[in-house]
């Protein structure tokens, strides 16, 4: 990084390091943000994944008893029977420059598409279980993707701080005083050699 010792370089050397310095003020809030996201949207996700798992374990029970009085082979024929999962909207919110994923379905009730004929109550109740379920899974997908992005960020944010207080600052300052120690010694040397030049004129 050495350049040439000079009065320009030096003050180009110091903005460097002010904008450095700036730019290290500015990741240390981004890292003070994303870390309270992160814990708050852990949280979150913590409690998301309790009701997911109680919905899901809900919605397996009526399955099994379903499983029970019609016997596995009609429950597959009417699993196949129904339509394709509802279609899925993907929106974004954004925390310090963090795309956070947003999964959403719209909300319908759940409609057998297979007929009445060896099924029962406990097969729609087992349908309308699992799609009631959908809202708090997807849920939980987004709060899990959410938490992913914003630790992937805060390990980026981390680096770039890390590399500006371990190599660009103290770079910057070595290459400050370089310049600074060669125009001070450069500046001794001018004095002596005008030192000489006034000695040599009155000896004259």
């Amino acid at each position: 990084m050495r350049g040439p010792a000079v009065r320009s370089r030096l003050i180009a050397l110091r903005r460097e390091r002010e904008a450095a310095l700036s730019g290290r003020e500015l990741l240390e809030r981004k890292r003070e943000v994303l870390l309270r996201e992160l814990q708050a949207r852990t949280d979150l996700r913590d409690r998301q994944r309790v009701a997911a798992a109680e919905a899901l374990r809900e919605a397996r029970c009526r399955l099994a008893e379903a499983r029970v009085e019609l016997g596995g082979a009609s429950v597959d024929a009417a699993t196949l029977a129904q339509p394709p999962a509802l279609a899925l909207e993907r929106l974004e919110t954004h925390v310090a420059g963090v795309a956070l994923p947003l999964l959403r379905a719209a909300r319908r009730a759940f409609t057998p598409a297979y007929g009445s004929a060896g099924t029962a109550a406990s097969l729609d109740q087992a349908g309308a279980a699992f799609v009631a379920a959908l809202p708090t899974v997807l849920a939980l997908a987004s709060a899990e993707a959410g938490v992913r992005a914003l630790a992937a960020a805060l390990a980026r944010t981390v680096r770039l701080l890390n590399a500006l207080d371990q190599i660009v600052v103290p770079e910057l300052a070595r290459e400050i005083r370089f310049v600074e120690d060669a125009l001070d010694e450069e500046e001794r040397d001018e004095c002596v050699r005008r030192r000489r030049r006034v000695g040599r004129l009155e000896a004259r």
